[in-house]
């Protein structure tokens, strides 16, 4: 099944509940495996999707560090840089959501806390379906 990322169904939602808050340059949900599903307005189809899958590869290393020193799973991450900051958190089965501040000295907690305020409130219609490989498709490789 192939996902359109052009729809950018949750637009609106993300500048709504995300860019409407000081300190966020742009937000993006993504698949956890790269996929991009909706991102602001304030960012661009080729940036997001080169936002998602630099994620999706961070989320990958995260998973193994906790697999292999017993963390109990990956809740959000955290990329500070010398320009802004860029937090990541579980948004619902099989999706992740990206905001990138606008610098470095932005209140986190508050943009943190929104984040996890809209993964918990709409959680399910943020979910993104899992990949599965296309048998016909192998087939033919």
């Amino acid at each position: 099944m192939f996902t359109d990322t052009h729809a950018n169904t949750l637009g609106w939602l993300l500048d709504e509940r995300l860019a409407t808050l000081d300190g966020v340059q742009c937000a993006v949900l993504l698949s956890t495996d790269g996929l991009l599903h909706s991102r602001t307005a304030s960012i661009g189809h080729d940036q997001a999707e080169r936002h998602a899958a630099i994620v999706a590869s961070l989320r990958g290393a995260a998973r193994t560090y906790s697999e292999e020193f017993s963390g109990g799973g990956m809740r959000q991450l955290l990329l500070e840089l010398n320009s802004y900051v860029c937090l990541v958190t579980q948004a619902g089965p099989n999706a992740l959501l990206l905001v990138q501040t606008t610098g470095p000295d932005v209140d986190l907690a508050a943009i943190a806390h929104q984040m996890g305020e809209l993964a918990v409130s709409v959680g399910d219609q943020m979910a993104v379906e899992a990949r599965t490989p296309v048998r016909d498709a192998q087939a033919a490789g």
